[in-house]
Order: C-alpha cells, then sequence, then structure tokens
C-alpha cells in the first residue's frame, strides 16, 4: 500500500463539512468494486449510526452536531476488499478560519494540517449560489462563504507539495447543499464558482482544479427536517483527488526505476575492476530497483 495521504477540507461552519464525510463514508462503502474502511473499527460504527440518522431521522436530531475541536479520520479505500490507499482527514470546528492567533491551539492545527496535505477540498454552499454572483455583490459572497479565506491555506503549502510543471495538487471547489440552486445553469454556475477563487484559474496557475456539486437530497433546500434524503456524486470528490495522486505516484515510480536501471547498466558495463570497486553501489542499486518495481506493481494493480 502506498503512502497515506492526507486531505484538508475547508468551509464554514454552516457548509455542511460533516454531513459530506459522513455522506462521502457511506457512498463509497456502498460501491460494487470499491469500498472505504475506517481503520479504526469503532469509528466506523459511528459514522455509520451518524448517516442512519440522517437518513431514517427527522428534526433537528437528524444531523450529526458541527465538530468542536480538531477531529483526524483515517481511512483505507479498498478495491474487491484488498486496500489500495490509506489517507486521513482532518475535520476542524468551521470558526478555526477566523482566528487570528497562531497560538491558538485548533488554528495551529489546521495550519500545521495544510503544509502537509496532498490536495484540499474547498465547501461552498448552495445558499450563496442560489442567484447569480455579480460585481456588487461579489464580496459579500466570498466573505459570507469564507472564499476569501480558503485560497489562502494555499500558501501555507510546503515547498515540495506546490504545484510545479511535472507534478499536480488537485483542488475540489465541493459545492455543497447544491439542492439550494440545482435549477440555475450548470455552466453559469461554475462560471460563478471560478469568480469566487480567480488565481486557481490563472493561465499556467499549475493548480489541477474540479467543481463539484454535491447533495444529500434535493427536497431538503424546503424541508431541512424532513425531506428525502437521495445523495448525489458524494463519492466524487475523493475518487478524483486519490485518482490525481496514485497517477502521480505512478509517474514518479517510473521515473525513478529508469533512473535506477540507467545508473546499473553504467556501473555494470564498466571494465572488471571498476566493476569490482562499485560493486556495493550495484547490489544496492539492484535493491532500489527491486523495490521500485515492487511499488511499480502495486499503483498499477
Amino acid at each position: 500500500m502506498s503512502e497515506k495521504i492526507k486531505i484538508l477540507m475547508l468551509g464554514d461552519k454552516d457548509s455542511g463539512k460533516t454531513c459530506f464525510m459522513v455522506g462521502m463514508y457511506t457512498a463509497i462503502q456502498d460501491s460494487s468494486t470499491f469500498s472505504l474502511k475506517a481503520t479504526d473499527p469503532d469509528e466506523g460504527i459511528r459514522l455509520t449510526v451518524l448517516w442512519s440518522a440522517i437518513v431514517d431521522g427527522t428534526g433537528g436530531e437528524r444531523w450529526p452536531p458541527g465538530s468542536d475541536k480538531p477531529e483526524i479520520y483515517n481511512f483505507e479505500l479498498c478495491y474487491a476488499y484488498k486496500p489500495l490507499i490509506e489517507f486521513e482527514w482532518l475535520d476542524y470546528r468551521g470558526g478555526s478560519m477566523l482566528d487570528l492567533s497562531s497560538n491558538d491551539d485548533d488554528v495551529r492545527t489546521l495550519r500545521d494540517y495544510a503544509t502537509e496535505s496532498s490536495g484540499f477540498f474547498f465547501c461552498i454552499s448552495g445558499k450563496y449560489l442560489k442567484d447569480p454572483v455579480t460585481d456588487a455583490n461579489l464580496q459579500k459572497i466570498a466573505i459570507e462563504s469564507k472564499a476569501n479565506l480558503m485560497g489562502k491555506y494555499l500558501q501555507y503549502l510546503s515547498i515540495d507539495r506546490r504545484p510545479a510543471r511535472k507534478k499536480s495538487f488537485p483542488i475540489i471547489i465541493i459545492v455543497t447543499q447544491y439542492d439550494y440552486c440545482y435549477r440555475r445553469d450548470k455552466r453559469e454556475l461554475m462560471e460563478d464558482v471560478k469568480r469566487m477563487f480567480p488565481p486557481l484559474f490563472a493561465p499556467n496557475s499549475g493548480w489541477l482544479v474540479m467543481i463539484c456539486p454535491i447533495t444529500l437530497g434535493k427536497e431538503l433546500a424546503q424541508d431541512k427536517d424532513n425531506g428525502k434524503i437521495e445523495p448525489k456524486n458524494l463519492d466524487v470528490p475523493v475518487a478524483f483527488v486519490l485518482y490525481c495522486i496514485l497517477t502521480e505516484q505512478a509517474r514518479s515510480q517510473k521515473q525513478e526505476f529508469r533512473k535506477i536501471d540507467d545508473q546499473l547498466y553504467i556501473l555494470e558495463s564498466s571494465n572488471l575492476i571498476k566493476k569490482w570497486i562499485n560493486r556495493v553501489k550495484i547490489r544496492a542499486l539492484n535493491e532500489k530497483l527491486g523495490k521500485a518495481d515492487i511499488q511499480l506493481k502495486k499503483l498499477y494493480k
């Protein structure tokens, strides 16, 4: 199994971050070929119970409480019940983005996690996109939805995780609670989302961005406590980010494989004396080549 991936999801306290995570866990769990496993069995049961309350419950009790402290969830994405990739998911107190003090534990946890993340989810509630975004209301919507703060967390990325010419960093802009705006023209809606994050869509920005609307049910905008649960697209964001990262890892392994193979060829083509002197290097490179080959095969399974 490849190295653990860290996903940071940003959004205001009413954007439905926790509900999305709970629904995503169940949506992938019910997939025909892929499944999602919580590495802590008790946590997996808790998430399943929360989802059951959302589906079968009514009134305010159907919705899970918001996070009052940062909490890291650990998952394994499995194919045919075999672990494929492990990833972490940070759920945090929605107000942490607004706190200014770096001495606050929640703020420090959020910023530290951002530096180590492999991909970001930006959650924008469909409540803010019921009507077109215009020059007159753009700043108001960006502030209320916290879109103005989300992009700043890209600045906390460590240098080796920032996008480069041969390396991408996936960002998923999730329109949560899409039931509030599903009647709008989809192309216009996508353009409005782009207006809220202009640096991400600048030419040659290097960011790999996907916009994905999700909903737990189109009736919920009108009747939150009793509307029917009909989830749509909950599995798409995590599938996209994991695919991007796995593809990146496979490309990196292929490059490492070729590099080691070239070094071995040079050393093994040298004369006997040089070959004897280089025997330790050759043995080490052979071991690295074997490991690289194993990793490459795992990624392509």
